[in-house]
């Protein structure tokens, strides 16, 4: 089962797939990133839609709002955040590219903790931080603590 295809590079695959004589080989994704689609498209692979929610699941409400929008946005999450919620933010970057105009996560982050929400604990997590960092930064979110200690 290869799940975020998009972290492992083709030899790491050849690799996997050389363990056993013709291995089925499920490729997962929850965001169908340009790879999986062409390989869908133009590979030989089937396609399984999982529709349904596993039991007990609360379904998620997700919406899309201008940038222009962004303080209305703010104010919402931080009146979640008052109420004893959690929240996090997701950045399509994580440093400022010249090649595209789209807003990083570590700028942002900067932001978020020290103007929109100083009364509160902001972290950063992506991809290029340690191991341990992420995993320290993951468990203190989900056991609803503050991951900076």
């Amino acid at each position: 089962v290869i799940d975020e295809q998009h972290r492992f590079g083709v030899m790491q695959r050849h690799i996997l797939r050389e363990k056993g004589w013709r291995p089925d080989v499920l490729v997962m994704t929850a965001t169908p990133i340009p790879r999986t689609l062409a390989l869908t498209t133009y590979g030989d692979l089937d396609v399984s839609v999982i529709r349904d929610l596993p039991p007990g699941r609360t379904p998620i409400k997700t919406t899309a709002k201008p940038q222009s929008r962004r303080d209305e946005i703010y104010a919402s999450v931080r009146g979640e955040l008052e109420q004893g919620r959690q929240a996090y933010i997701v950045f399509p970057l994580i440093e400022e590219s010249s090649k595209v105009d789209l807003r990083a996560a570590t700028e942002a982050a900067d932001t978020l903790a020290a103007e929109v929400f100083p009364a509160y604990r902001v972290a950063l997590l992506h991809g290029r931080l340690k191991p341990d960092e992420k995993d320290h930064i993951m468990t203190e979110f989900a056991a609803g603590r503050d991951a900076v200690s």
